[in-house]
């Protein structure tokens, strides 16, 4: 059966973009300055996506000096966006071919609006998107896999849950999918491998970006 979606929501971190390498360099001046061991890439990956609170929690910074953290973080990583950070392969053809199919594309990511405006438009995408919505760890009950941004987008454009698509790479969005009961295509080009996704039961997975377009059609 063909699948009907006119509304498409993506994510950003291991999804549109690859930026686990800025996100590491910054984080790990951040440790640096609490006397904190340097943190491997596997252990940034696996931090990444349930704001940036937790994510700071999982980097073992103490809650009390979590709040110096995010300055200290969001001072170095807004000048550093995009030193190494890139699009994934394919993905703007994808984003392209999107709008020509005349399907509205909106950004809903866990990392800060700042963080997500900015990466976006620097990487010269933020045009294909008719909103970003970046989540800022202040908003807790807001971060995914809560529905309420999602809910909003498609109570906005009028789209039904069975017209909606959210694409990432974690659970976070599987399970942000479930509860908007929207569907959901899992990602394992990005920060997560099959295995650890494949208990959500996402309705849809690509290993590369050029593959959403199979299921568009």
């Amino acid at each position: 059966m063909k699948n009907n979606f006119q509304l498409i929501i993506f994510d950003i971190d291991g999804t549109l973009v690859n930026t686990l390498d800025d996100i590491r360099d910054s984080a790990n001046k951040v440790l640096k300055h609490f006397g904190i061991k340097k943190a491997s890439k596997e252990k940034i990956k696996h931090s990444v996506g349930s704001g940036v609170d937790n994510f700071f929690s999982n980097l073992h910074v103490k809650d009390s000096n979590i709040k110096s953290a995010k300055k200290l973080f969001s001072e170095n990583y807004l000048k550093n966006l995009t030193v190494k950070s890139k699009l994934y392969s394919g993905m703007l053809g994808v984003l392209k071919e999107l709008k020509k199919e005349k399907i509205i594309l909106y950004v809903v990511s866990n990392k800060p609006q700042i963080f997500s405006e900015k990466l976006l438009k620097m990487l010269k995408v933020k045009k294909y998107f008719k909103k970003i919505i970046g989540i800022n760890s202040e908003e807790k009950k807001r971060l995914k896999p809560s529905a309420f941004y999602i809910r909003k987008i498609l109570l906005k454009e009028k789209i039904l849950p069975s017209e909606a698509l959210i694409v990432g790479d974690s659970k976070t969005d599987i399970l942000a999918a479930k509860n908007s009961k929207i569907f959901s295509c899992a990602v394992l080009y990005g920060f997560r491998k099959y295995g650890e996704l494949e208990k959500y039961n996402p309705d849809f997975y690509v290993r590369k970006p050029v593959e959403l377009m199979d299921i568009i059609k």
